[in-house]
């Protein structure tokens, strides 16, 4: 969806305007019935409409990598704050300290991101599930409905992820009153997530034609319902649910692991459904962030916002340099700069651009292939779209959910499928117990900064999770306690705005 997309960005902000949208969340719904009625009358407008849904995605220029970034991945055992963070910003280093309050600014905006994502999504699910077939045709309406569906349970599944309870909005508040609601418990949260996804899955395509490739399809649908029956531990419809992406028989594992990363392979045949980002021009503006300075090391030109830890490096060379290439796993090549001979650095050896002596670990997932931060021509800004699920996650999903069936050899297929790709041997686990930890260690080293690490540690257990936290010596690892920071708090804004919440 990439050119279709950016060519509705400008018209985005001016349909938000004419059917009610607001920055506010509290003020997301349309308070003049006559201007909503003249909007929503032709497939044009509903698209429009369905375009601000999907924009909202994108957290902003700063906050994508300053927000996003930083609540979804600085809680792992695999990422730390960097320099930058720790001498200028401590709302974001705290998320690194697991000393989160209820009045941090990254936290609130994270929170109040979602929900205006949801309101966008139920704009379109509401107005447009009105729309007469003299305005826009059935075939038409259902796909615009379905994308917002997948949207909608895509936005609660992203604040599901970080918070024990929620407000849910599965319907478009019309007034003041119905904007306060209680949480919700886990349970109905995820039954209305499931609902969601199951729905738009039914009504959305499997493929899109080339000049509306990313936007939500049926396998995006079923991958993220798989995902959420796999984070209850239901295993039996996981598994159902990823079978269905797998039969479609559209999606591959791209051959070149770090291709997926550093925008020369954007939209592949592995991707299921990513956030796209461009730097051409629409109406005078790019939709870009800022994620080079953000993610390159200070040696590299960067501010270093987020650092690997030793924890991830340690994890990555666990099997040696056993590939069939006689190196380390390819995804470390792909995911990290380190001192060993096989690194090369845009052309530069390790000690040329981090010092003889250094040990330093640095990222190189979402940086440019070609080009080095400190020669990229517009310095901070960032083009490269984040996959938010990819066919190997599926995959691994999927033999995970065999796996907890006791189907551990059906599910070691799925297993070496992956490694395969990574130039690594079929794995030797043959027991249940044996291929738990094996997926473990493949989801750890596949994942790293795509912000699935902490989630996949707690639903692993307070066990696993407090183990890996515990022995990761990043920061603040010392000051973890499961009980206390495997939730956010609900925002301080949210619990003064909404007597509901308590």
């Amino acid at each position: 969806m990439k050119n279709h997309l950016y060519r509705y960005l400008m018209i985005a902000s001016l349909s938000c305007l004419t059917v009610g949208c607001s920055d506010d969340v509290l003020d997301e719904f349309p308070k003049d019935k006559l201007s909503s009625e003249k909007f929503w009358t032709n497939p044009e407008d509903a698209e429009n409409s369905l375009v601000v849904a999907y924009e909202r995605l994108n957290l902003g220029f700063w906050s994508h990598t300053e927000v996003a970034f930083v609540v979804e991945n600085f809680g792992s055992d695999f990422v730390q704050a960097g320099s930058d963070v720790i001498a200028n910003y401590p709302d974001q280093e705290a998320f690194d300290m697991y000393s989160v309050t209820d009045n941090n600014g990254r936290l609130e905006d994270y929170w109040n991101r979602q929900y205006r994502g949801i309101s966008a999504a139920n704009l379109v699910i509401h107005h447009v599930g009105k729309m007469t077939e003299e305005q826009i045709s059935t075939d038409q309406k259902n796909k615009i409905v379905g994308q917002a569906k997948f949207l909608r349970g895509l936005y609660h599944m992203r604040l599901l992820m970080n918070w024990e309870k929620i407000v849910v909005f599965d319907f478009l508040p019309e007034s003041a009153d119905e904007l306060l609601q209680p949480l919700s418990e886990r349970e109905a949260v995820w039954a209305a997530i499931e609902k969601d996804f199951t729905e738009a899955a039914a009504d959305l395509p499997a493929t899109w034609d080339a000049n509306n490739k990313g936007r939500a399809t049926k396998g995006a649908a079923l991958s993220f319902l798989g995902k959420a029956y796999l984070h209850q531990h239901k295993w039996a419809q996981a598994e159902q649910a990823l079978k269905q992406v797998m039969d479609l028989g559209v999606y591959g594992l791209a051959p070149d692991f770090a291709s997926l990363f550093d925008g020369s392979n954007e939209l592949s045949n592995e991707s299921i459904f990513e956030i796209a980002f461009t730097d051409k021009q629409v109406a005078g503006s790019a939709v870009e962030y800022a994620g080079i300075y953000n993610v390159a090391a200070t040696e590299m030109g960067g501010w270093e916002a987020m650092l690997p830890t030793q924890s991830l490096l340690n994890e990555m060379k666990k099997e040696g340099k056993t590939s069939k290439k006689g190196k380390y796993d390819a995804r470390l090549y792909g995911t990290l700069f380190f001192d060993d001979p096989d690194v090369s650095i845009y052309g530069k050896t390790y000690d040329d651009v981090f010092g003889e002596g250094n040990t330093k670990i640095a990222w190189k997932k979402y940086l440019f292939r070609s080009i080095a931060p400190w020669d990229a021509p517009r310095k901070y800004r960032s083009n490269i779209n984040n996959v938010l699920m990819r066919y190997a996650d599926v995959l691994l999903m999927y033999a995970e959910a065999l796996n907890e069936q006791g189907k551990s050899g059906e599910a070691k297929v799925y297993v070496d499928q992956v490694r395969a790709r990574a130039d690594m041997p079929a794995t030797t686990a043959t027991s249940q117990a044996q291929l738990r930890a094996q997926i473990m260690h493949e989801r750890a080293v596949e994942f790293a900064l795509e912000g699935q690490r902490f989630y996949d540690l707690r639903r692993w257990g307070d066990e696993v999770m407090t183990t890996a936290i515990r022995s990761s010596a990043s920061r603040g690892f010392q000051n973890f306690n499961a009980a206390e920071d495997k939730f956010l708090p609900i925002p301080s804004s949210e619990k003064a705005n909404n007597p509901k919440i308590q």
